[in-house]
């Protein structure tokens, strides 16, 4: 059963399931990742959420406020076991 939970980025999940995607970043980057790492840093976001098949986290999303008309998505993320369902 998939499940999703509203949280933060203080969620551990989120937090492994970022790590993961960074991980990702750097090789699909390449000699550009220390550029783009700079843009992705993960600051406090109240806006997240972690997806969860039986338990288990296996994606992330969020999405941080620019003005109350505009928003950034961000740190979307699925685990490669769980992608293509």
């Amino acid at each position: 059963m998939i499940t999703l939970e509203r949280t933060t980025s203080e969620n551990q999940d989120f937090t492994n399931l970022v790590l993961l995607l960074d991980a990702d970043l750097k090789i699909r980057d390449g000699e550009d990742h220390e550029f783009y790492a700079q843009i992705n840093k993960t600051a406090i976001l109240k806006n997240t959420i972690v997806c969860y098949e039986n338990g288990i986290a296996f994606g992330s999303g969020a999405f941080r406020e620019i003005d109350p008309q505009t928003v950034e998505i961000k740190r979307m993320f699925v685990h490669p076991d769980y992608r293509g369902k």
